[in-house]
């Protein structure tokens, strides 16, 4: 009998339904459902308040009992929490609780890191912005980084270099945390996944360094890294994400040096089965953990990591939440990329020219427009999706895949106004 897989999410893919239905899996999807593309491939869609815990948990609950559920996937940064509260009290396998909150928590997960001498940046919480302020030119210096506590998608991330910077990055992120918890838009998609924290921000060094993500598969005591993807680079003062690609820059022995990294820092905040991403900066003092998130990578890493290693995180976690072993990875030794064409500034978007040197341009393995002409469009520091498309891009080596990636950036042009 095909086991029910249950997927809490405020926008899925349909290539998420699609291989886990090749798979023979059932999926019943809870989340807002004016956001399911298509509702013929799934067995149900059934709409909770997603911001709302006790509602969710009466409501999946409730289907659990006519239609039970034999697995709930952790997908959705902003239902890390509410998944692992969901699979507790339906005794089903996963992440614990405790684990899920300390990745949603930034200044939990650095704490926990700390103690356990897993490399992070220096770090301050900020309380008040007076003493936030000295706590910086004491303890770490400029430039230095202020975060949302428990923001995603790199939103509420500004780099600071004097107390101007600093009073207006404040400012920017006391905004965010002012609008409503229901708050349901493009705009800000994000927002039920922070405003928590009795920590709101806190700040960092800002790590000078190569700057990757780190993918695993952890089940049965054994960790199985499935990718890790350098970074463009960025020097803030928005770290909007414009391009992940795999092979790096940094050879073999430190690729290595960072996999056992992020496999300490999940193992830190007592993630034992599942799958993480770990962010990572390799600075000129050595790697620093940044955050760690208990789901899959986002964008396109679970497509890069099928084309390149042969393994669909997706399957996979549903396997071994099944209870069965880590997948056997079989690599094609080529090079994948994937990358977003960024708005440089908020407005409506006029036109957009190039278009056809993207989807005529040879490696193209997948692209998806996000807006249209038209649509109005926010950049960061407000904007929780900043992209007017993703595109996955595979060739021979990790060169190509760059040029290819740095031709798109110059042709596809965006007329904002």
């Amino acid at each position: 009998m095909s086991k029910r897989i249950a997927i809490i999410h405020s926008y899925p893919s349909n290539y998420l339904f699609d291989v886990l239905i090749k798979k023979g899996y059932k999926i019943v999807y809870f989340g807002p459902k004016s956001n399911v593309v298509e509702l013929s491939k799934i067995e149900s869609a059934v709409e909770i308040p997603i911001h709302d815990f006790e509602q969710s948990l009466e409501i999946i609950h409730n289907y659990h009992k006519k239609r039970p559920i034999d697995i709930i996937l952790p997908i959705y940064e902003g239902a890390t929490i509410l998944t692992a509260k969901i699979a507790h009290a339906l005794s089903l396998k996963g992440t614990t609780v405790e684990a899920a909150e300390a990745s949603r928590n930034k200044y939990l997960a650095y704490q926990k890191w700390s103690k356990q001498d897993v490399p992070v940046p220096k770090t301050v919480p900020i309380l008040d912005e007076a003493t936030g302020w000295e706590a910086i030119q004491k303890y770490i210096g400029l430039p230095a980084v202020i975060k949302l506590t428990d923001s995603m998608n790199s939103q509420g991330v500004i780099k600071v270099d004097d107390h101007k910077s600093y009073s207006l990055a404040l400012k920017q992120l006391n905004t965010l945390l002012s609008r409503p918890l229901h708050y349901n838009s493009a705009l800000d998609r994000n927002r039920i996944a922070y405003g928590k924290s009795k920590v709101s921000f806190m700040a960092q060094s800002f790590c000078k360094g190569v700057e990757v993500g780190v993918d695993l598969i952890i089940t049965k005591g054994k960790t199985l890294v499935t990718g890790i993807y350098e970074k463009a680079a960025s020097a803030g003062p928005y770290f909007i994400e414009t391009m992940s690609v795999s092979p790096t820059s940094l050879g073999k022995k430190v690729e290595h040096e960072l996999a056992e990294i992020a496999t300490q820092a999940v193992a830190a905040i007592g993630h034992k089965l599942g799958v993480a991403h770990v962010e990572i900066r390799y600075a000129d003092d050595g790697p620093k953990v940044l955050e760690a998130g208990l789901r899959p990578g986002g964008a396109y890493t679970v497509m890069a990591i099928e084309y390149l290693m042969g393994i669909n995180t997706y399957t996979a976690l549903a396997d071994i939440l099944s209870g069965g072993e880590l997948p056997e990875p079989i690599s094609n030794g080529r090079a994948a990329l994937y990358g977003g064409i960024v708005y440089h500034k908020s407005g409506y978007i006029k036109s957009v020219n190039g278009l056809e040197f993207l989807t005529g341009l040879s490696g193209l393995l997948d692209v998806i427009y996000l807006n249209k002409v038209g649509d109005y469009v926010v950049t960061a520091p407000e904007a929780a999706q900043p992209h007017f498309a993703y595109y996955l891009l595979q060739d021979s080596s990790r060169e190509n895949v760059l040029q290819s990636h740095a031709y798109i950036q110059e042709k596809v042009k965006l007329n904002i106004a």
